[in-house]
């Protein structure tokens, strides 16, 4: 075994065991893989539910609050005295009131840390009361909320219903200063009679309530998303704020806001990660608050909750356990080492092997190239017994005769597929190799089994021994080529190559058979020469080619009016004629005058470059005359039908002249 085999067998014992250690862990490698991910996509769906929880309790507790705090009496007792015209001791006790609705804004700020700033404001929009809890900001002045969606939406709801506007960042102090993202709640504030007299509005600290949502990004195991219907990014940061705040999720999630955006829950595989998402429309989704109705600003709803963690990978459930890692490692180790020593060790035997290997390959190599190129040679092979009994024969002259080798070999005589008409000349050469023991040839027709017969040569020659004759071996060569050639050769010698009709020789041979066999029935034979009108003046005045269109449509339309048994001949230049088996004197002018008729209405197609209209009109005359019946040959009445056809072109052309015997 030469060096370079030897490494090929070391590399193939390397690979090999390499592969079927994998081929063995893998699927333990899958299953594991798929056990993470579904642990993965059940973490995804906890996480999910829990978020969706907390969110969804924090908004319901809100709600709840600011309907609760509405129906404060002390709220509707203060509207209703900022209204009425005061005396002075109404006037203190209106004070008395709004000092209390202040105590209690301030009571509920400290209590519920939740809030940012609550506010009362009158029906014209004019705010009366506010507290806020950003540190450091004086107490706001009066402001007008007359243009703010909060006030015209709650000015429009009834009893327990309720307005929240969508996430934004805020605002509070006289200095406008961003201090937070918030949400606006606001609903109507009535009296006793039912008279709307007010609006109650708080300004929600939207990261109190999205506190706890990006549970998962702080346990490492991936993010929070929440957006809302346009895909805008509403979970503020830690800082309050966030720098992704308002940024479309298109920005840094597209394929996640592209299933988000479709769909109002699921959970999906992306490139790398595991997305778990579901929608929340607060307008319809308050069962579990004491809002009547909510109305928020249609194109930010629904929020879509959603998170994304990292999809479980191979290459990381195995970095988790190091001591996995050593074990598979010296699996492969042992494996390829097992290859190696093995391929060394049998290196010697291997190498004798594969000399006598070599030897018995070439052999077979050897004996299949004899035996394809005998099957597939260029001409057929086969081997007959004493009897003539195919006892072999090759694929080539099978696929000839359409026959299988197990149909023939053994069961059939070879002289069955000679045809009968050449049965004698091969039986002649068959018996000449086997009496003689010298070599024989024949030319023979087989018949195939399509009922085809095959032109071929056959050459033969006898195997003998001692013993005397064993077989006979023969080439078969295909004729069909040559019998095809000698055909085509037959066929030009007799055809005109410009108008495809028979010449003058072809017009000859028919004319001996048709007046051999009119002198045996007794049947008349006519004959028709046709000359064309001036047409040494159309080659003239047009050219040759158009010449030669008019001979080849004067060919044609002398096909379409004349009988098959008819023979229309080309004589030579514009010189043509018709043979009429069984056509008396009375039948051959009616047929002349056709043709005649037919060649004058019938103008030539030469295109718009010969004529105007792309047409050329022509004529022709034509001289009839009787075979007779004591003529050999049809030159006589060759002679007297030119005859009549120049009495015709004398008679003023395009004319039918009997020129009789």
């Amino acid at each position: 075994m030469s060096l370079k085999a030897l490494w090929a067998r070391l590399t193939v014992a390397t690979l090999l065991p390499v592969t079927l250690v994998t081929m063995t862990l893998s699927p333990i490698f899958a299953s594991h893989l798929e056990e993470r991910v579904d642990s993965a996509r059940r973490s995804v769906e906890a996480l999910l539910a829990s978020e969706y929880e907390m969110l969804l309790q924090g908004m319901n507790e809100s709600l709840n609050q600011v309907l609760s705090t509405a129906e404060f009496p002390l709220l509707s007792r203060f509207l209703t005295g900022q209204q009425a015209t005061l005396s002075p001791a109404q006037d203190i006790a209106s004070q008395r009131n709004r000092e209390q609705v202040e105590s209690l804004f301030d009571t509920l700020l400290t209590h519920y840390d939740r809030y940012t700033r609550l506010a009362v404001i009158d029906v014209n929009g004019h705010e009366l009361v506010a507290s806020t809890a950003v540190p450091l900001l004086s107490r706001p002045p009066v402001v007008d909320h007359g243009k703010t969606p909060a006030f015209q939406e709650a000015m429009t709801l009834q009893p327990r219903d309720l307005f929240v506007s969508p996430p934004r960042l805020g605002a509070s102090g006289e200095d406008e200063e961003l201090v937070t993202a918030v949400i606006d709640i606001s609903t109507p504030i009535f009296d006793e009679r039912g008279q709307r007299i007010g609006v109650l509005l708080f300004t929600l600290d939207w990261s109190r309530i999205t506190a706890n949502l990006p549970y998962a990004q702080e346990n490492g195991r991936g993010e929070a998303l929440l957006v809302d219907s346009q895909g805008g990014w509403i979970l503020p940061g830690s800082d309050g704020q966030g720098d992704r705040f308002g940024q479309p999720l298109m920005n840094q999630w597209p394929t996640a806001w592209e299933v988000m955006s479709t769909r109002n829950q699921g959970m999906v595989t992306l490139e790398e990660n595991l997305l778990g998402f579901r929608s929340h429309d607060i307008r319809t989704q308050h069962y579990r608050s004491q809002a009547g109705m909510i109305l928020s600003q249609p194109e930010t709803q629904p929020w879509r909750l959603g998170i994304l963690i990292p999809r479980p990978r191979l290459v990381g459930i195995l970095k988790e356990n190091p001591v996995q890692l050593v074990a598979i490692a010296l699996v492969y180790l042992l494996s390829v080492a097992f290859g190696v020593f093995w391929v060394l060790s049998n290196h010697r035997l291997r190498g004798l092997r594969q000399r006598a290997l070599q030897f018995s390959r070439e052999a077979r190599q050897y004996a299949g190239e004899v035996q394809d190129l005998y099957e597939h040679a260029p001409c057929g092979y086969h081997s007959l017994d004493s009897n003539g009994r195919v006892v072999k024969i090759n694929r080539t002259e099978l696929d000839w005769l359409g026959y299988r080798a197990a149909e023939v070999i053994g069961m059939r005589h070879y002289r069955d597929f000679v045809t009968p008409e050449t049965r004698e000349a091969f039986d002649g050469a068959f018996h000449q190799v086997l009496n003689q023991g010298q070599e024989g040839s024949a030319e023979c027709e087989l018949l195939c089994r399509d009922g085809t017969r095959l032109p071929v040569a056959i050459q033969a020659t006898a195997q003998v021994t001692e013993e005397g004759f064993q077989y006979s071996r023969a080439m078969v060569f295909d004729l069909r080529e040559r019998k095809q050639l000698e055909e085509q050769l037959v066929k030009l010698a007799l055809t005109d190559p410009l108008t495809g009709l028979g010449n003058r020789r072809y017009l000859e041979g028919q004319a001996a058979m048709e007046i051999a066999r009119n002198q045996r029935s007794g049947a008349p034979l006519t004959l028709i020469a046709i000359d064309l009108d001036h047409f040494k003046r159309i080659n003239d005045n047009y050219g040759h080619d158009v010449g030669d269109l008019v001979l080849q449509a004067f060919a044609n339309t002398a096909r379409e009016l004349l009988r098959d048994g008819d023979v229309l001949c080309r004589m030579g230049g514009e010189e043509f004629a018709v043979l009429l088996p069984d056509t008396t004197r009375e039948q051959a002018i009616q047929v002349a005058e056709r043709l005649r008729e037919a060649v004058a209405t019938t103008p030539t197609k030469v295109g718009h470059a010969v004529t105007a209209d792309g047409m050329l009109a022509y004529s022709a005359s034509l001289g009839v005359t009787l075979v007779s019946a004591g003529e050999d040959s049809l030159k006589p009445a060759i002679k007297r039908a030119d005859q009549g056809l120049y009495a015709a072109k004398e008679a003023g052309r395009n004319r039918v002249h009997w020129e009789k015997a």
